[in-house]
C-alpha cells in the first residue's frame, strides 16, 4: 500500500537495513516533518536495539529533570516552612529528599514500563481490527516521535513548579504537544499496520477505554467489599482520639 502511495519514481531503492544508532537521534528533530510518508519510509529500517537505546535516554532524561523538578518543589516548601518549629522542618526534610529519590527511580522504571506496556495495547488494538504489522515495526516508529516528546514533557514539567503561573503555562503547553503526539501516534499505526486512519484511531482509543472501564470496575467492586471495614477503621481511630 505504502509502496504504491509513495513511488520511488525511479530513484535509488529505499534503504532496508536497521540504522545505525547514531543515524536515530537526527531523526528526532525531524518531530515536525513526520508525515505518513516519513514513517512509511522508516518502516523497513525497524530495530529492537534503537528502540531499547532510545527509550533507556528518554528514561535517564526524565528520571533526572523529573528529581530536579522535585528538588525545586522541595525547595519552594522549604522556605515556605521556615517559620514553623524545627520539627516539622525535619520531617519535611526527610520526606523532600525521599521523594526526589523516588522521583529519579521512578522516571526511569516507569518510562520503560509505559512505553512498552502502551505499545502492547496499541498492537493488540491494531490486530483487533485488522492490522498486519509487527510489534517490532510499530515500536519503531513509536519511538521516533515517543522520545523528542518525552523529553519536551519532561522539561515542561520544570515550568509547573513555578509559583502561580507554572501550571496554567505548563498545562496549556502540555496539551498541545499531547494532541500532536495523539496525530503522530495515528499516522505511525496507520503505516505500521497497513490500516485506515479510523481504524488506526480506533485502535489506539478503544483498548485504552476498555481498559479504563474493566479498572473502574475492578476499583468499584473492591470499594463496595472493603469499603465498610475502611470505614470501621477510621471510625476507630476517630473514636481513639476523643
Amino acid at each position: 500500500m505504502y509502496e504504491e502511495q509513495f513511488p520511488t519514481h525511479g530513484g535509488p531503492p529505499a534503504e532496508t537495513s536497521p540504522r545505525p544508532f547514531g543515524e536515530v537521534p537526527p531523526l528526532w528533530l525531524k518531530i515536525f516533518h513526520m508525515t505518513e510518508e516519513f514513517f512509511a519510509l522508516e518502516a523497513p529500517r525497524a530495530s529492537g536495539s534503537n528502540v531499547l537505546i532510545s527509550v533507556l535516554i528518554l528514561a535517564v532524561v526524565s528520571a533526572v529533570l523529573s528529581a530536579i523538578s522535585a528538588g525545586i518543589s522541595t525547595l519552594i516548601g522549604g522556605s515556605q516552612m521556615a517559620g514553623l518549629p524545627s520539627e516539622y522542618q525535619e520531617t519535611f526534610a526527610a520526606s523532600a529528599g525521599g521523594m526526589v529519590v523516588c522521583s529519579l527511580c521512578g522516571g526511569l522504571i516507569g518510562t520503560l514500563l509505559s512505553f512498552y506496556l502502551s505499545n502492547a495495547v496499541v498492537y493488540l488494538g491494531a490486530r483487533i481490527f485488522g492490522g498486519s504489522g509487527d510489534f517490532g515495526t510499530q515500536a519503531y516508529l513509536q519511538s521516533l516521535f515517543v522520545v523528542p516528546v518525552g523529553i519536551v514533557t519532561s522539561f515542561l514539567s520544570l515550568v509547573y513548579v513555578i509559583p502561580f503561573v507554572g501550571p496554567c503555562l505548563g498545562g496549556l503547553a502540555m496539551l498541545a504537544v499531547a494532541i500532536y503526539a495523539v496525530v503522530l501516534n495515528v499516522r505511525a499505526v496507520k503505516v505500521a499496520h497497513d490500516l485506515t486512519t479510523g481504524k488506526a484511531v480506533a485502535a489506539i482509543f478503544v483498548p485504552v477505554l476498555v481498559v479504563t472501564v474493566v479498572l473502574a470496575c475492578i476499583v468499584i467492586a473492591m470499594l463496595a467489599v472493603l469499603g465498610p471495614a475502611i470505614g470501621n477503621v477510621f471510625s476507630d481511630i476517630v473514636n481513639n482520639l476523643q
